[in-house]
């Protein structure tokens, strides 16, 4: 039947890409799957020497449905669906999520997001009296916009015919790498490089009393909870009262951030060690002195990042089409990897986090 075989064919490729797969030790051969599907015996990459009707049972679709873009069509799926299975199992780069909110962006047009300031305590009305109206608190808006991130690989005719396995193999698993990478180190850039922010001030700056130059210790900690916590709300002067919820550190500081909270010899915990924040290491963060705390993002959300459509994961498409009398255009298949996002410090971000400038 035409529709076991394309579903054996699926499971074929996602062997052939995936090691964890039942059949990958059967699987060790680019150019037999080739082979197999198109039935061109010597990966002429030419159309005329391709079998359609084993090409439309082996992909599931109708005869008349077999072009010379089928081949690169199935050999895409394939990496896609690897692509992403690598990509949503690279857990230890989603370490953004616990710093930053994200949700959908509709379009490339610039987003703004609105602060609205508070109130403060509402004034007691006296028997019979009129309500009085109240200070309208002032507004501050943020903006971005979304912006493409991407590249192109090419699966050459060369590569198939020679079976370079272990490179075709690691085509998906780079390009999730990739695209993993970009958005980790894009969302805590926003920590590291510290740019101007909706008031054309630095994030960190000695006018939003969240910048430190103390080196980690359990005192410096504490100063830098303490100030957070006496951070007021916009228009009034309620302290929002939000401390550290994670510690951002370098590699050379894990250690150190992570003992700051562990109870030692003593019997009873020191204060510090009663807070207990989540320690994330930064894996790029190359200054081994500076270090960030940073709120609960679902208390005080300090970054949005948005995704266009609300899609999180990269897509992949084949960029160019073969011409009609070959599988292959200029004996290459073209694939382009996209992935669409953008992110902001949010007004009033600043307010939930803190960053020591080590000397």
């Amino acid at each position: 039947m035409a529709e076991d075989r394309s579903v054996s064919i699926r499971e074929m490729l996602n062997a052939f890409f995936d090691p964890a797969h039942k059949e990958h030790r059967n699987v060790q051969s680019l150019r037999e799957c080739y082979i197999e599907i198109t039935g061109d015996r010597r990966v002429t990459g030419q159309v005329r020497d391709c079998d359609m009707g084993r090409m439309a049972e082996s992909l599931g679709v109708m005869r008349e449905s077999v072009n010379s873009a089928t081949w690169s069509d199935a050999l895409g799926d394939s990496i896609t669906r690897r692509m992403q299975s690598v990509y949503t199992g690279l857990t230890n780069l989603d370490a953004w999520r616990r710093v930053a909110t994200s949700g959908p962006v509709t379009d490339f047009r610039t987003q703004e997001r609105i602060r609205i300031g508070g109130y403060g305590n509402l004034p007691a009305v006296a028997q019979g009296a009129a309500y009085q109206p109240l200070t309208s608190p002032g507004d501050d808006k943020v903006t971005f916009a979304v912006t493409k991130r991407g590249g192109t690989e090419d699966v050459t005719l060369e590569a198939i015919k020679n079976d370079d396995v272990q490179a075709l193999r690691r085509i998906p698993t780079e390009l999730a790498l990739a695209a993993k990478n970009t958005l980790y180190e894009f969302v805590f850039d926003f920590f590291r490089v510290n740019s101007a922010i909706y008031d054309a001030k630095a994030l960190y700056h000695a006018d939003h009393s969240n910048l430190f130059t103390g080196a980690l210790t359990a005192e410096e900690f504490a100063a830098h909870r303490l100030a957070m916590l006496k951070q007021t709300r916009a228009g009034s002067v309620k302290r929002l009262a939000t401390g550290p919820a994670a510690i951002l550190v370098p590699f050379e500081l894990q250690e150190t951030a992570y003992d700051l909270f562990v109870r030692g010899q003593n019997l009873d915990k020191t204060f510090v060690q009663t807070i207990n924040p989540e320690v994330i290491p930064v894996s790029y963060w190359m200054d081994g002195n500076d270090w960030c705390t940073v709120a609960d993002p679902m208390v005080l959300p300090v970054l949005e990042i948005g995704f266009l459509d609300g899609r999180e994961d990269p897509e992949l498409f084949v960029q160019d089409q073969p011409n009609g009398g070959s599988m292959f255009s200029n004996d290459k298949l073209t694939y382009k990897i996209r992935h669409i996002y953008g992110g902001t410090v949010l007004v009033d971000g600043e307010k939930g986090t803190t960053k020591a400038v080590v000397a």
